[in-house]
């Protein structure tokens, strides 16, 4: 598949294959997506709509982070780990697309992140492993939303993600311990922890690291704009498997 043009070989686009798939989210669990859906879901507090306006933003912050990393990483320690960068960018890009594709409406496209972040060694790495383990937590009160709504496509496109941003936190880990970080082992858990069970919870979260969503945190640091398509704007590289099954 093309990424560059978002197209299989017959001609169809990437997108329309994407809103095929997700059928059964748009007229099954995306029927109620501002509904409270089951009383689980009132105890996780999770509607569909809000899981995936905040998740597609999410995912869009990570695009424009790690884009953001890559142009400042040559000179840097972490220049090294360029290419795996380019490889996780285009991830989260892939994530947005899917996301879009059952609905997900960005909340913002503007990004307050802390200069911290981009110190060009230990602190990038050990803030995206961070971040990857909170969205992976994320993922899975996505995956608790579609199946308490028996919306087996939705609740697996979130596991399937969720599966690439574990993969996302271990490389930063490895990253983070190679560059002289003292971590454990980077594959360091037996099953992924889950201590926020919805999209608000997460987003607090994220915001205590000092990240703004359309509005500057406390955190010395800068607004970042979504760029977009990391491959188009010859950031990214393209990934296997980039549509949900």
């Amino acid at each position: 598949m093309d990424l560059n043009h978002g197209r299989t070989a017959d001609g169809t686009t990437r997108r329309r294959m994407l809103g095929r798939a997700g059928a059964l989210a748009m007229t099954g669990g995306m029927a109620a997506v501002t509904g409270t859906g089951s009383a689980e879901a009132a105890v996780f507090g999770e509607s569909l709509g809000r899981f995936l306006n905040f998740t597609v933003t999410q995912e869009q912050f990570g695009v424009t982070a790690i884009t953001a990393a890559i142009r400042k990483a040559p000179g840097t320690p972490s220049e090294q780990f360029v290419p795996v960068l380019r490889a996780v960018v285009t991830t989260e890009f892939t994530h947005v697309q899917a996301l879009e594709a059952i609905g997900a409406k960005p909340l913002t496209s503007r990004f307050w992140i802390p200069e911290a972040v981009f110190d060009g060694g230990v602190g990038l790495f050990t803030s995206l492993a961070v971040v990857e383990t909170i969205e992976v937590s994320l993922y899975l009160a996505g995956v608790t939303a579609f199946s308490i709504r028996s919306n087996a496509f939705g609740a697996r496109l979130c596991a399937e993600a969720l599966g690439t941003e574990a993969e996302h936190r271990v490389l930063a880990r490895f990253a983070a311990s190679v560059l002289g970080a003292p971590t454990a082992p980077p594959n360091n858990v037996g099953f992924e922890p889950f201590p926020y069970k919805n999209s608000t919870q997460v987003k607090k979260a994220l915001m205590g690291l000092g990240i703004g969503y359309g509005e500057p945190s406390s955190a010395p640091g800068a607004f970042y704009d979504y760029p977009g398509d990391p491959v188009a704007i010859g950031v990214g590289v393209p990934v296997e498997s980039p549509t949900p099954e």
